[in-house]
């Protein structure tokens, strides 16, 4: 999907105000579903292992049962997808991860295998953080960063760590699943993971606008890589772009049928997407109450086109 030029000033909602200013970014190109979720044989809920076909394991989402009389999970990923990084140095980074009801990861097994994550609102950066695992052992990738000048910043022979005790990592002891048996595995508590790979852009790539992020495996070992999120450090605030933010606020968030808007006088029309970048619809009239019933719960990205051609970005929660 095509996007203007995106404002700093404007992020999504939760996003730190300050020199580490962190940013959940919406893409799409995911083609598997490698984390089981809802009730019923893991098989039902996902496409594709996270490892190689003959181990066949998955993770699985927190409110995943084999059956309905099944005991809760005490452990696997967040129900709602969103995953706050436990690597101390980036405090306050989240990922959000794509719908665990559809494909939710850039998988690559083979030697040479490439894929494209794009971004539904192309913004500028100062690092990229990218949410990423192997699986049946370590692989090596190369990562490109796609500028909407044409240009690229490429991350060769980036090491994908496999997903048991490696280090960086953005969240672990979520466990797994067996897809071939149903077998849970809570892997001592500290197993499997998903680790957060930092790129520096360069200086003088800081200042120009992110449309994608390439993924190619380039290493020939029967491993897997799976890709499933990328988030943002954006550059520092100005006092009149913080006051955008506050300005162009919805409430409540989250949200039964209405939100409202604390000023829309700039805004020309809004597009309500899903997380993982489809549009529910298009060509909102603004309205300071709009009338989102017809969604149903969960997370959504609010896309408002301003009259001075930038587009901004909400997160909501329908409740």
């Amino acid at each position: 999907m095509k996007r203007k030029l995106f404002s700093l000033g404007v992020i999504l909602a939760f996003t730190q105000i300050n020199a580490q200013s962190y940013q959940s970014l919406t893409v799409t190109g995911f083609n598997a579903d490698v984390i089981a979720n809802g009730v019923g044989p893991s098989l039902n809920s996902t496409t594709m292992s996270l490892d190689k076909d003959t181990d066949n394991f998955a993770y699985m989402s927190r409110d995943f049962k084999v059956n309905s009389s099944a005991s809760a999970l005490t452990y696997g990923l967040p129900e709602n997808g969103l995953i706050t990084s436990a690597v101390a140095t980036t405090s306050g980074l989240t990922y959000q991860l794509a719908t665990y009801s559809g494909n939710n990861s850039l998988r690559l097994p083979n030697a040479n295998d490439t894929g494209t994550l794009t971004l539904a609102t192309p913004t500028a950066a100062n690092n990229l953080y990218v949410l990423a695992v192997s699986g049946s052992g370590p692989s090596t990738g190369d990562i490109t960063v796609n500028f909407q000048d044409g240009t690229t910043q490429v991350f060769a022979a980036t090491n994908f760590q496999d997903w048991y005790g490696g280090t960086s990592a953005a969240i672990q002891g979520i466990g797994r699943i067996n897809r071939a048996s149903n077998a849970l595995d809570a892997a001592g508590g500290t197993n499997p993971r998903i680790y957060q790979i930092p790129l520096a852009i360069s200086a003088g790539n800081q200042s120009k606008v992110i449309t994608s992020v390439t993924v190619k495996k380039t290493s020939t070992e029967v491993t897997v890589i799976n890709v499933f999120a990328v988030s943002a450090q954006v550059a520092q605030l100005s006092v009149s772009d913080a006051k955008k933010v506050k300005d162009q606020s919805v409430y409540p968030n989250p949200f039964s049928n209405e939100l409202n808007f604390a000023d829309i006088s700039d805004v020309t029309s809004i597009e309500v997407l899903d997380f993982s970048g489809k549009t529910i619809k298009a060509s909102i009239e603004p309205k300071t109450k709009l009338d989102l019933s017809f969604l149903d719960k969960g997370n959504y990205i609010l896309v408002l086109k301003n009259k001075n051609g930038t587009i901004s970005s909400q997160k909501v929660v329908k409740k």
